[in-house]
């Protein structure tokens, strides 16, 4: 039997193995490539539908995405799967491969198919037997390899993955929402499609009318407003409503900033009820458009355009104010709108134009009244304009508005307002003069003295004294017979013999109140004022005479407490002239010394006006028994006649009768009146003559430039006091000499009425 040959383990079991596991790294290369080319563009296509969805990117954004998308689906093809499938592998390289995976087989199978080519010389020095002794082991050994572990399926089954789960979700998106998906296929293919909006927006703009012109087409409305108007947006929401819309202004072609228009931004609205987002345009100028945005909504349901015209404004106001007849005013002119005029007023107002208008409208804001302007030609200067006119009267403060329409049909933005400003005439005022709040004491022999100030705003027409008695009107009189109705003020002194007015009833219980009523000349009717009563006291003799004796003994006491303190001023500024006092003594001592030369000054006014008060109590009570009393009171009458100043006492009367009683042009009035009108000459004296002086000097030392003009200024203050202490020790002395003999009267009185008592009661008892 022959032997046949052993068969070839490279042939027979090498090569098979390696052309087996080239299949597998084939097929390996395909699913892997394949996966790639597909997860590459579902990953691109799945971000550019986010990126487009969310952002609404422009065609050439979107053409470029597709481009990206395209090129990697061919990129992945070329480089994950033409090329590895079309390179080719040699037994050496799938024999490294297989090497590198299993180490343990020492190269030998690299070896065993490098050796099983060799043939003719390359065999020389080579042991066959142990080539084929090496063959056949290797071929055992690789025949017991675990070839699976010559692939790691965990990557491509990632992979794999990967793309199918990119699959399913462009799938899965496609079946539920075709409509989105094929937006997006057509806007990536160049087509102007809109994705399906789960959010919808409707602008709303006001309706035509004076304030704006509407035009609306499809999707677009054009609005024409005057420059300076405002512009009310609002937005609706419907279906998603969103947390924010946006309105995107731009401005037009022609109409950039230097025109006023809003330069190109993104404006947030402000929610309101209702899914209504707000907005207002302020003050608008130029032209621009704009369009809603918000949620997945990127234009809303239009685009508006808005345009802005330059209206007519008020160039001119001019208000002519004619006051009422009766307050006798000449015609004014008021210009620049504000209008301030009397109630009753009639005004004609005059408007000028910047340009041109159909229709002008004087709008009382408050009122709610509208006075149509009056067309009306104006030659000027410049030629004939047209003007607007209107009539109407002041009835009450309000405010008022100019509006204008135009050609056009627009009205102006934001007229100005102006106010009107209504005057009231205001009832008179008054006050008593005589009898004064003081209070006034008369004897029913006695002489009554009335005297009142009264004003008015425009005029005065009647002041009517009335006087009752035990509740019954016993005289009417009126102060300001035949005055001029334009008189606005007057001071009035009116006499009245006590006794007459009393008539019968001569005890005078109750005394005589007085009322006053002023009226204006106010028509059609007069405003009236009554002025609080007046009550004067009708007493006896002893009652008056106690009267006037409290009155003249407090008087006494401010004399004696003034000559105090002006004794202690005096020592403490001579104290201070006799020693070297430092500056800051010296102005604390003459802060205390302008203190109590103040206080004496005080004093020496409320001694002066005292006197003259008791001086005309004598004088009305006829209590002065000299015969020249009656021409005082003559003189008295003619200066209360000739008197403007609104005073009761007034100090120059009794100047003028000091005067004429040291000229001898007046007698003698030894019994009262001489008395008190020497102490009335003091007072005065140092009330408005030494007291200010003093004080002027006391001032002007406390800024003296330097000590030594200090000291100048000190010394002739120290004379000024010497001289009021000396005017004040006079008066004290007076004033004492008067009580005296007024108690010595007092006395007297006493004296005789208990005389009057002890021979009435004589008289009683011899008629029984």
């Amino acid at each position: 039997m022959t032997n046949s040959p052993a068969p070839d383990p490279v042939a027979a079991i090498l090569r098979p193995l390696l052309a087996a596991q080239e299949q597998r790294l084939r097929r390996r290369y395909l699913w892997h490539g394949v996966a790639i080319a597909t997860a590459a563009p579902c990953a691109a296509v799945l971000l550019f539908f986010a990126l487009d969805h969310a952002l609404r990117l422009p065609l050439a954004i979107r053409l470029f995405h597709s481009g990206v998308v395209l090129a990697l689906g061919l990129a992945a093809g070329w480089r994950f799967l033409r090329y590895p499938l079309q390179r080719r592998f040699s037994d050496v390289d799938l024999a490294s491969w297989v090497e590198s995976t299993f180490p343990g087989l020492h190269q030998r199978l690299v070896s065993a198919l490098q050796l099983h080519d060799l043939t003719g010389d390359a065999l020389r020095n080579q042991s066959r037997p142990m080539i084929e002794r090496l063959l056949a082991d290797t071929a055992a050994s690789v025949q017991a390899l675990p070839v699976d572990r010559l692939f790691d399926d965990r990557r491509l089954r990632r992979l794999a993955a990967a793309a199918l789960g990119l699959l399913a979700v462009l799938g899965t998106g496609a079946v539920i929402a075709p409509s989105t998906a094929g937006a997006f296929v057509l806007r990536h293919l160049g087509f102007a499609a809109d994705y399906p909006r789960a959010t919808q927006l409707a602008i709303e703009l006001p309706a035509a009318g004076p304030e704006l012109q509407r035009r609306d087409s499809d999707g677009l409305t054009e609005l024409v407003l005057p420059a300076g108007a405002d512009l009310h947006v609002s937005v609706l929401a419907t279906g998603v409503v969103p947390k924010e819309v946006f309105l995107e202004v731009e401005p037009l072609a022609g109409a950039g900033a230097g025109s006023g228009s809003l330069p190109a931004r993104s404006i947030a609205t402000q929610p309101r009820p209702g899914d209504r987002f707000r907005h207002v345009f302020r003050r608008l100028a130029g032209a621009f458009r704009f369009h809603a945005r918000g949620g997945d909504d990127e234009h809303g349901d239009r685009v508006v355009v808005v345009r802005t015209l330059r209206p007519a404004q008020v160039a001119t106001l001019r208000a002519t104010v004619t006051a009422p007849a009766y307050t006798g005013a000449e015609p004014q002119v008021q210009s620049g709108g504000a209008i301030e005029a009397l109630v009753g007023s009639d005004v004609s107002l005059v408007v000028t134009t910047t340009a041109a208008v159909q229709k002008a409208t004087m709008v009382f804001l408050e009122g709610g009244r509208r006075l149509e302007l009056q067309p009306t030609a104006v030659q000027d200067d410049s030629g004939t304009s047209t003007a607007y006119t209107g009539q109407f009267a002041i009835e009450r403060s309000d405010r008022y508005q100019i509006e204008l329409l135009t050609d056009d049909g627009l009205r102006n933005p934001n007229p100005g307002t102006y106010p009107i400003a209504a005057q009231l005439d205001y009832a008179p005022v008054g006050r008593w003069l005589l009898p004064d709040d003081e209070g006034v004491l008369l004897l029913p022999t006695a002489l009554l003295c009335v005297r009142v100030d009264a004003h008015d705003d425009f005029g005065l027409r009647a002041l009517a004294l009335g006087i009752e008695h035990r509740g019954t009107r016993v005289r009417d009189h009126e102060l300001m017979p035949a005055a001029p109705a334009d008189r606005k003020q007057t001071v009035r002194t009116e006499f009245f013999e006590v006794a007459e007015l009393l008539g019968t009833a001569r005890d005078g219980a109750e005394g005589l109140q007085l009322q006053l009523t002023l009226t204006d000349n106010r028509q059609p009717e007069a405003n009236r004022t009554e002025l609080p009563r007046r009550i004067v006291q009708i007493v006896d003799e002893p009652q008056l005479a106690a009267a006037i004796g409290r009155a003249f003994r407090l008087l006494r006491e401010e004399t004696a407490q003034a000559l105090e303190i002006q004794t202690d001023r005096r020592t403490r500024l001579q104290d201070l002239l006799e020693r070297d006092a430092s500056a800051a003594e010296s102005a604390l001592l003459l802060t205390a010394i302008e203190v109590g030369q103040g206080r004496v000054a005080a004093a020496s006014a409320r001694v002066h006006l005292g006197l003259m008060r008791s001086f005309d109590l004598h004088l009305w009570n006829r209590l002065e028994t000299s015969q020249h009393a009656a021409e005082v009171l003559q003189l008295y009458r003619q200066h209360a006649a000739a008197l403007q100043q609104a005073v009761a006492l007034d100090p120059g009367f009794y100047r003028d009768l000091l005067q004429r009683r040291r000229a001898g042009t007046l007698g003698a009035m030894e019994t009262t009146l001489d008395p008190i009108l020497a102490m009335i000459g003091l007072a005065d004296e140092l009330a408005n003559d030494r007291a200010p002086a003093l004080a002027r000097l006391l001032t002007e030392a406390q800024v003296a430039r330097d000590r030594t003009e200090q000291r100048r200024l000190l010394g002739d203050a120290a004379a000024v006091q010497r001289e009021l202490e000396s005017r004040l020790q006079q008066l004290l002395l007076r004033l004492e000499e008067w009580n005296d003999y007024q108690d010595l009267i007092q006395e007297t009185r006493a004296l005789r009425d208990r005389q009057r008592d002890v021979q009435g009661r004589t008289e009683e008892v011899r008629n029984r």
